[in-house]
């Protein structure tokens, strides 16, 4: 049986502390605070977060429509209340482009940059480990899982076809090592 290695995960700490980074101050930070915020807060891949379109979002509803996302399938996210008025301000800011979150002259972000921001504000954040953004997507499916137990709902998702391919998570959580390190109460 070949073992594959365990994805690198933020913890909350962690998490908090890369959103931080960014300044409300500059459009481009309202814009990739908005990114990573989706990215930890609904499990996005690099790629759909790139392609998202405008009407793809409904801020009123708090809802998310990954259209196309891997293997060609649809899916619908709640967006978190702390995500969509991040959305908000950038929504306010934004120049007109056929992409949500585009460069300041209104073109498509490259995935590059995106991955280049995310390792420049986990530096910044003094984050040790090597992350990308599917760290974020690891991060936000470990806790949901850790939080839910429900391994069929993060299935769907994150938009996976076969539920082994989400199990992963299962080990990231540790449930069952947790659970059994707290009942223990040690030598008196």
């Amino acid at each position: 049986m070949v073992r594959r290695k365990l994805p690198v995960v933020l913890d909350r700490d962690e998490a908090s502390l890369l959103l931080k980074q960014p300044s409300k101050r500059y459009p481009t930070g309202i814009r990739n605070k908005a990114i990573m915020s989706l990215m930890l807060n609904c499990g996005l891949r690099l790629s759909e977060v790139t392609n998202l379109k405008p009407g793809a979002i409904n801020l009123t509803k708090g809802l998310l429509r990954v259209i196309n996302g891997k293997g060609g399938k649809d899916r619908d996210l709640v967006i978190p209340v702390y995500t969509v008025e991040l959305l908000e301000r950038w929504r306010l800011i934004r120049l007109k482009s056929d992409y949500l979150f585009s460069t300041l002259d209104g073109k498509k972000l490259s995935e590059r940059y995106v991955q280049q921001m995310v390792k420049r504000y986990a530096k910044k954040a003094g984050i040790t480990k090597n992350i990308s953004p599917h760290t974020l997507r690891h991060s936000y499916a470990t806790e949901f899982y850790r939080s839910t137990k429900d391994i069929e709902t993060l299935r769907q998702i994150l938009g996976h076809t076969d539920i082994s391919t989400t199990t992963i998570y299962i080990t990231l959580a540790n449930i069952e090592v947790e659970k059994a390190m707290k009942s223990f109460n040690g030598f008196i």
